[in-house]
């Protein structure tokens, strides 16, 4: 449904002349010229004249050490099973993801293996030891 104009309605021409009463009256304008002045910091030979040099990572001062506050706390997610041939949806399962330097400082380092034990509405995590020999 789209809205038409009125017939009744009157509309220009885009091409008409304005009427004698349409046009404003000549007011005398009392104009001074305005004469620009730079500013005195403004210097066309240095356009970067308020730029401020970077530091370099070398001059920055050393951040204070992280730390790492274990979560006590925490949801449980999802992530998606991909449909297999003949059923319409995937399938959402629960996800659980832990990440933080907390897990360094408690023994948890980068490629270690883990044993999960699961019971009842628990999950205990724990560094698997290499035998020894």
């Amino acid at each position: 449904m789209s809205r038409g104009q009125c017939p009744t309605s009157k509309r220009s021409k885009p091409d008409a002349k304005r009427t004698a009463t349409a046009k404003q009256p000549k007011r005398a304008i009392d104009a001074q010229p305005v004469r620009l002045v730079p500013s005195p910091t403004f210097d066309v030979d240095n356009l970067h004249f308020d730029r401020r040099p970077r530091r370099r990572v070398d001059d920055l001062p050393p951040r204070p050490p992280r730390k790492a506050r274990t979560p006590t706390r925490c949801t449980v997610g999802y992530a998606f099973y991909e449909a297999e041939p003949g059923r319409p949806h995937s399938q959402r399962i629960p996800s659980v993801r832990l990440r933080g330097l907390w897990l360094e400082q408690l023994g948890f380092a980068v490629g270690c293996k883990l044993q999960i034990t699961a019971r009842e509405g628990e999950l205990v995590v724990t560094v698997e030891r290499a035998p020894s020999q």
